[in-house]
């Protein structure tokens, strides 16, 4: 005999817009917490590429050559996996930021519409109150 999940997904569950207001402020914070500390990451791989992550590269023919071309002049690069790390930090920021926007905007309208209830299905509950 299979077992399945059933309904589970379409189960509705009543909360009150205080109690989803809180919910969305803990979600904040935490979302605010991980905008800090991607930018403190970000700031430690901007001190190792200040410090050393920049490269010069020389073609070999450019130093065999009597006259050099744009082609074979020395190039500064960033190491690529600082260059990884760096963007990185730069996606987690802005996925970050943008949610801790988004339960900002939620807080508000439940703050100002306190009396109201709100039908909650499964993924809803874990949006305001679920581990992120």
């Amino acid at each position: 005999m299979h077992i399945g999940h059933g309904n589970r997904d379409e189960w509705k569950f009543i909360y009150s817009a205080p109690a989803l207001a809180e919910g969305a402020k803990a979600q904040k914070e935490f979302r605010t917490k991980r905008v800090v500390w991607w930018k403190e990451q970000k700031e430690k791989i901007m001190v190792e590429i200040r410090a050393t992550g920049l490269e010069v590269n020389e073609s070999v023919a450019a130093q065999l050559s009597t006259y050099s071309n744009m082609k074979n002049a020395p190039q500064i690069s960033i190491r690529a996996d600082l260059q990884q790390k760096l963007g990185e930090c730069h996606g987690k920021i802005l996925e970050h930021q943008q949610a801790a926007d988004e339960y900002e905007g939620w807080i508000q309208v439940l703050t100002a519409n306190p009396n109201t209830s709100h039908e909650l299905l499964h993924s809803d509950w874990l949006y305001f109150f679920g581990k992120s």
